[in-house]
């Protein structure tokens, strides 16, 4: 085999390993790209989620609020007597 014959197998041997390369290098982004998606969904459902979360405790806090109050106007009765 020549010289130039075996510079051509060499040559091609490497055009074929970097066109593997490539390909995985495409499926590896393809992948990167579709995680990216599903954290940005998940991201994205996470802040709704933040959303409702802040709202349900602001109403629990009301909520507390006022059984604080019955409370202490429960309190302030047995404090005076049922006047019996």
């Amino acid at each position: 085999m020549t010289i130039l014959e075996r510079a051509q197998q060499l040559h091609d041997s490497t055009l074929r390993r970097h066109g593997e390369m490539l390909d995985r290098q495409e499926d590896t982004l393809a992948r990167h790209e579709a995680q990216m998606a599903e954290l940005r969904a998940i991201q994205t459902q996470q802040a709704g989620l933040l959303v409702t979360l802040t709202e349900v405790c602001a109403r629990l806090e009301a909520t507390d609020a006022r059984l604080e109050t019955t409370l202490q106007a429960i309190k302030d009765l047995l404090d005076r007597g049922n006047g019996h």
